[in-house]
C-alpha cells in the first residue's frame, strides 16, 4: 500500500509542476542573409511563389526584410529566399519556391 501511495504522490507532483510550466516560445533572431523579393499577385503566406511573381530587391540582402510599405492584406508582399533558391547570375527564383520568410505587414 505504501508503494502505491508514494507512486501516486510522485505522479501528482509531476502533473502539478507541469501545469505551471511556461509555454512561451523562444524567438531567435535570424543570422543568415536572405535574398528579398517583392511579390506581386495575391499569393497567401503559406503558398509557394512562382518566379514570374517575384522581383528581386537589389541591395536588400540580409537577415531582416526591407521596409517596402506592405499593406497588411494577408498576401505576400516581401518574401525572403535562401540563396540556393535563387539563380545567382540572374537573381530570379529557380522555378516556384516556398519563401523562408513571407512578410505581409510593414516592419519597423
Amino acid at each position: 500500500m505504501k508503494k502505491n501511495i508514494v507512486g501516486i504522490l510522485a505522479i501528482l507532483v509531476a502533473l502539478s509542476a507541469s501545469a505551471f510550466t511556461s509555454s512561451h516560445k523562444v524567438v531567435s533572431k535570424r543570422t543568415t542573409d536572405l535574398k528579398w523579393f517583392s511579390i506581386s499577385g495575391s499569393i497567401s503566406t503559406s503558398a509557394s511563389v512562382p518566379s514570374a511573381n517575384a522581383t528581386y530587391l537589389s541591395g536588400q540582402d540580409g537577415p531582416t526584410p526591407p521596409d517596402e510599405g506592405c499593406s497588411g492584406s494577408g498576401h505576400q508582399c516581401v518574401s525572403g529566399f535562401d540563396a540556393s533558391q535563387v539563380n545567382p547570375s540572374t537573381n530570379k527564383l529557380i522555378g516556384t519556391q516556398m519563401p523562408v520568410d513571407a512578410t505581409t505587414e510593414p516592419r519597423n
